[in-house]
C-alpha cells in the first residue's frame, strides 16, 4: 500500500470492513451508517480521550431538534430509538450573550427581539427584521443542506460531486437593500452598530473554523438555528456520544481504546494499525482517518511521514478548561450555554471571546461542573491561557473565583476535537467536502475544516454523508 510499510510477519492480524482511527463526533457517525449496511466496525479510540469528563467533548450548542431538523433527521437515519429521540427537547434560551453592558438571551424568535431592544443594540423594528429574516433564511438553508449531496461513492475512489449545492447567494451591489435573507446580518448591522460585536461573538463562537469568519451564505444558518432553542436530553442518556456509542454497539461494532503508540501499516494491501507492545495488527477494507492529522503526525512515533497524514501544520485550538463548584457560586438568571465577550474595543477572538457551558448535577445538587473554552494559537502557552480563561469565567460569577476549583485530566495526544483549521481555496461547503482517498484499497480523513462554517451541524453532515459514501465504496 502506498506510504505505508508492510506488517511483519509474526504478528497476528485481525480484519474488519473498516477501521475507524478516533472517535471524534463525524468518526462515530459514520460507523454507525457503515454498521447498518452490515459492515463490521471497529473504533479505536485513545484511552485519555475515553476516561475525561464527558462535558468536555459535548457540542457546545446542539441545534436541530426537531423532527425536521439536521440533529432530528440525522438520528432518525441513524436508527435511533423513537423513545431516545423523544428525550430530546428544546430547552429556552439556547444560550446567552454576554458583553460587557448587556446579558442577551437568545432563543425563542419574539423574546431575542425584544432582548436586542432592551439591552439598547438595536431599534425595535430593526431587531425584529433581523429575527424574522434569520429565521426565515434558516429554514431555507436547512432544507437544503438536508437534501444537498455533499459526497459520492465509486468502486475505488469516492469522488467530489462537482455540483457544488445551492444555497440562497449573496446580494450583488445593485440588489434590492431589504431583500432579507440573502445578508440580513450585514443589513442589521448596517442599520444599529452595537449589533455588530453581538453578532460576530455568535458566529466565531459556533462555528469551527481557526481564524476565518464563516461565509454569508452560512451565517443566516448559524445565528438562526439558535432560534429553535438548544437540543437537551431530559431523561435517559445524558450525553450525545453516550446515545451514539450505544447505536454503535448495537450494530455489533467494536469500540476499542487505545493506550500507547502505534504505527500505521498496511497488512494484504489493506490499511491497518499495529499497536504498540501487541503482537496484534487491527486491518480495514477500508480506514478512515477520524482525528486531526497534525496531532496524529506528532503521536506516531518516529519515522517517515505516511502520504496520508501530511497536510498544513496547525495555527490554532481550542483550549479547554474544566471547573467544579457549588451551584450557589452561578449568577441568577444565567444560562446554561454562555457567550462572553471580555473587550469590545478589542478584536472578538482569543481569551476575549470565551464560551462555557454548565452541566448540572443529575440529582439536582452539587457540585455542578463547568467547562470553558477559547481558540488560541497552537503555540500559546497553555498555563497562561487557562488562567485568562479562568479570570473571564470568575467575571460573570458574583462570587469571582470563591468555591470554584479546576479539574485536572491528561489531555489526549491525538484523539481530540480541539484543533481547529480553515479550509485552503475552495475546499469548504458550500463548494464541497471531499473525502481524500490513498491507493486503491480506499483509506479516508474525515476533515472536519471542510464543514467547519457550519459547527455543530457541519460534524453531522460529515459522519452521515461520509459513511454513506465510504459504504457505497465498500459494497
Amino acid at each position: 500500500m502506498r506510504g505505508l510499510p508492510p506488517v511483519g510477519c509474526t504478528f497476528r492480524v485481525r480484519r474488519w470492513d473498516a477501521v475507524v482511527l478516533g472517535s471524534a463526533l463525524p468518526g462515530l457517525i459514520a460507523a454507525i451508517r457503515l454498521g447498518m449496511r452490515g459492515l463490521r466496525v471497529l473504533i479505536l479510540e485513545e484511552h485519555a480521550a475515553a476516561v475525561a469528563y464527558p462535558g468536555i467533548r459535548e457540542p457546545f450548542m446542539m441545534a436541530g431538534s426537531g423532527s425536521d431538523g439536521v440533529l432530528g433527521s440525522c438520528l432518525k437515519a441513524l436508527g435511533i430509538p423513537l423513545i431516545d429521540r423523544r428525550r430530546i427537547r428544546a430547552a429556552f434560551p439556547a444560550y446567552q450573550v454576554a458583553l460587557p453592558k448587556a446579558r442577551v438571551d437568545v432563543g425563542d424568535a419574539d423574546r431575542t427581539a425584544e432582548e436586542l431592544e432592551a439591552w439598547n443594540l438595536s431599534p425595535e423594528q430593526t431587531a425584529r427584521n433581523l429575527v424574522a429574516s434569520l429565521r426565515e433564511g434558516c429554514e431555507a438553508q436547512q432544507r437544503t443542506l438536508l437534501n444537498a449531496k455533499i459526497y459520492t461513492g465509486s468502486r475505488r475512489i469516492p469522488r467530489l460531486s462537482r455540483r457544488a449545492p445551492s444555497l440562497p447567494q449573496e446580494p450583488q451591489a445593485q440588489s434590492n437593500p431589504r431583500n432579507r435573507i440573502a445578508d440580513p446580518v450585514g443589513r442589521a448591522v448596517a442599520e444599529a452598530s452595537p449589533l455588530a460585536a453581538f453578532c460576530d461573538a455568535q458566529l466565531r463562537a459556533l462555528s469551527d473554523f481557526a481564524e476565518i469568519e464563516p461565509p454569508t451564505t452560512i451565517q443566516t444558518r448559524l445565528l438562526g438555528a439558535a432560534l429553535g432553542g438548544a437540543a437537551e436530553m431530559v431523561e435517559g442518556h445524558r450525553w450525545l456520544r453516550g446515545l451514539l456509542d450505544q447505536r454503535i454497539e448495537s450494530l455489533y461494532g467494536e469500540i476499542r481504546q487505545l493506550r500507547g503508540a502505534f504505527r500505521l501499516v498496511s497488512a494484504g494491501n489493506q490499511p491497518a494499525i499495529e499497536l504498540e507492545r501487541s503482537p496484534e495488527v487491527c486491518a480495514g477494507r477500508a480506514l478512515v482517518i477520524n482525528a486531526p492529522l497534525p496531532a496524529l503526525r506528532d503521536a506516531i512515533p518516529k519515522g517517515p511521514i505516511p502520504e496520508l497524514l501530511k497536510g498544513p501544520a496547525a495555527s490554532q485550538q481550542r483550549l479547554g478548561l474544566h471547573l467544579r463548584g457549588p451551584r450557589r457560586a452561578l449568577p441568577e438568571g444565567m444560562a446554561a450555554r454562555v457567550i462572553r465577550v471580555g473587550n469590545l474595543s478589542e478584536k472578538i477572538s482569543g481569551t476575549n471571546l470565551i464560551r462555557l457551558r454548565v452541566f448540572e448535577n443529575p440529582d439536582g445538587g452539587d457540585p455542578v461542573d463547568l467547562v470553558a473554552s477559547a481558540v488560541v494559537p497552537i503555540d500559546a502557552t497553555v498555563d497562561a491561557v487557562r488562567d485568562e480563561i479562568e479570570a473571564g469565567v470568575a467575571s460573570l460569577f458574583p462570587l469571582g473565583r470563591e468555591g470554584w476549583v479546576r479539574v485536572a485530566c491528561r489531555a489526549p495526544l491525538w484523539d481530540q476535537d480541539e484543533i481547529l483549521a480553515d479550509p485552503r481555496g475552495e475546499g469548504s461547503w458550500p463548494a464541497g467536502a471531499p473525502l481524500r482517498p490513498v491507493s486503491r484499497t480506499p483509506a479516508y480523513v474525515l476533515d472536519r475544516g471542510t464543514l467547519g462554517a457550519l459547527g455543530f451541524e457541519g460534524d453531522l453532515l460529515l459522519g452521515w454523508r461520509a459513511g454513506d459514501a465510504i459504504a457505497s465504496d465498500l459494497s
